[in-house]
């Protein structure tokens, strides 16, 4: 038991680390790595600095994050290359592949 809450804290001290700009919306100060997963791994990918994709590898598994990038409702066409090559899947298999993106660069 010791064991997992030492790594809930080292977890949630990397989380501390991220940029809080990605984190516009919500309290980050409130956010925890576990229950807030999801909108953690989205806004890094989306939004994160180079360090802010280091953190989130170190903090969630490989299962986690391709399950999260994958079912994406929005992403840039360059954040879905990018994705398909670090997590070895073709673009087609994002949910939001094909879609038009609104907020297109």
């Amino acid at each position: 038991m010791k064991s997992k809450d030492a790594s809930s804290q080292e977890k949630n001290k990397l989380l501390s680390q991220l940029t809080r700009a990605a984190f516009w919306n919500v309290n980050f100060d409130k956010l925890d790595y576990l229950l807030h997963k999801k909108l953690i791994i989205e806004r890094i990918i989306d939004y994160g600095l180079e360090n802010d994709e280091i953190i989130m590898w170190k903090m969630y598994p490989y299962k986690d994050i391709k399950k999260v990038a994958l079912n994406m409702e929005n992403l840039h066409g360059e954040i879905i290359a990018y994705m398909s090559l670090v997590l070895n899947v073709k673009e087609k298999k994002f949910k939001c592949y094909g879609k038009k993106q609104w907020y297109q660069k």
